[in-house]
């Protein structure tokens, strides 16, 4: 068998080899002529000699592809299952339909004001204390399963999300369709974040540490743990799944401090870097990119690389953010000033900490929700959405269903204004432009 296999490639080889040498054969000097070509002639020679040439060369494609089919299907051997091919078509049909149209209202049943939204896939999946619901782009719904969630969380992939309730000692993750692995853990589950390529980190506690985050790769393999004495206040992933960032406050002789730790995948293994800053309190944490870490301070934005060398600090000079949202490189943070709280000015930075506008806004009712897609932010106040968009220069508004629950930013840019029954799809171009 072995050698008719040698055999064969080696056919293959000289085939390959002749039909190198036919094209970059010259014509010789006697082939050359100056008399014009007969095109009305039946054959012309010079055309039918690359015909016969292209036709060899098809002929030599085809085995190429032939034995390279052959080689991954061996080579993949333990992939090709029944279910896998069963969840490809239909994930293939879902897709297609997401692609051919977007409803403008996605429809589910009716959940309980704790119920946590995410926005996957280009639809929505809407996580509740009885039901776990998912919808493509088009309204079509592709999941529905029962559970009994106290506090229902979720955090979204590209091809999977994942779903726990704050305070129980479990967690799954699903794709579109079907639930891909449930977990156990020794302790409650009191947060957890995935990135876009799967990879997901739970933070627990364990018998000897207050607080412990397991770092997990799409294949659900645990990579590493960081055991932490203090409360974990913050946490967050890069999209590429290579960094783990978690925020924690930890009482000292002389106060308080709070410490970032950073976890990182690279070809050597799980490196650990550890970044003190004491006496300040940090509000929030999230990735501008894959190599750059926005912290939100009480006194200052602090941007960080991944090793945890400081790149740059933006005091916010005796004000501290109400609202802070990172999206797409840009760092969005609402500021409430004035003896009555009611003046509100927009400030946003982009992944350096260099400063891309400041803006005044005209808050007209409490500010409940903050959301952004890259540097153009959106602010609910009430049953009004505010729309803050070419830096700062245009503003528009929207009224929304006064049930609203929270605000989805899709990647196209557009708006998910989801209620307790609903999710209102909202363009950007049906805002309303403020005089």
């Amino acid at each position: 068998m072995r050698r008719k296999s040698n055999r064969f490639w080696i056919t293959l080889k000289q085939k390959i080899s002749q039909l190198l040498r036919r094209f970059s054969r010259l014509p010789e000097e006697d082939e050359i002529s100056d008399e014009p070509i007969d095109f009305s002639a039946p054959s012309v020679p010079y055309y039918a000699d690359l015909s016969e040439k292209f036709n060899l060369a098809r002929i030599v494609l085809y085995m190429i592809l032939f034995a390279f089919v052959v080689v991954t299907v061996l080579s993949s051997r333990h992939l090709i299952t029944y279910e896998n091919l069963y969840y490809l078509v239909k994930d293939v049909s879902a897709s297609t339909i997401t692609a051919q149209s977007e409803a403008e209202y996605l429809n589910y049943p009716i959940s309980e004001s704790n119920a946590a939204f995410t926005v996957y896939r280009g639809g929505l999946t809407v996580v509740g204390g009885q039901e776990i619901t998912v919808l493509s782009g088009s309204g079509k719904q592709t999941l529905s399963e029962n559970v009994s969630l106290s506090y229902p969380c979720v955090r979204a992939g590209d091809q999977t999300f994942l779903v726990f309730s704050r305070g129980e000692k479990d967690f799954s993750v699903y794709n579109a369709f079907v639930r891909l692995r449930k977990e156990y853990t020794e302790y409650p589950v009191f947060d957890a974040r995935m990135s876009k390529n799967g990879s997901f980190a739970i933070l627990t506690r364990s018998a000897d540490y207050t607080s412990e985050v397991i770092f997990y790769d799409s294949d659900f393999d645990k990579l590493a743990a960081a055991h932490i004495g203090g409360y974990v206040t913050s946490l967050s992933l890069s999209g590429d799944g290579k960094t783990l960032a978690a925020l924690s406050l930890e009482l000292t002789d002389s106060g308080y401090v709070t410490k970032l730790t950073l976890l990182r995948r690279g070809t050597t293994g799980i490196t650990n870097r550890e970044v003190f800053v004491e006496g300040v309190t940090a509000i929030q944490s999230a990735f501008a990119d894959d190599e750059r870490l926005a912290v939100i301070f009480e006194d200052a934005l602090r941007i960080y690389r991944t090793d945890g060398t400081l790149i740059s600090e933006i005091p916010f000079e005796g004000s501290t953010p109400t609202f802070c949202t990172v999206s797409k490189g840009y760092v969005s943070m609402l500021f409430t000033s004035g003896q009555t709280l009611t003046e509100t000015e927009l400030a946003v930075y982009d992944k350096n900490g260099g400063s891309v506008y400041r803006v005044k806004l005209d808050a007209k009712g409490t500010v409940s929700e903050l959301a952004a897609d890259g540097q153009n932010v959106y602010v609910r106040m009430g049953s009004r959405i505010l729309y803050v968009s070419s830096k700062g220069n245009r503003l528009s508004e929207i009224a929304v269903h006064k049930d609203t629950l929270t605000l989805l930013v899709t990647d196209s840019g557009e708006l998910m204004a989801c209620t307790p029954a609903f999710a209102h799809r909202i363009h950007p171009d049906d805002f309303t432009p403020l005089s």
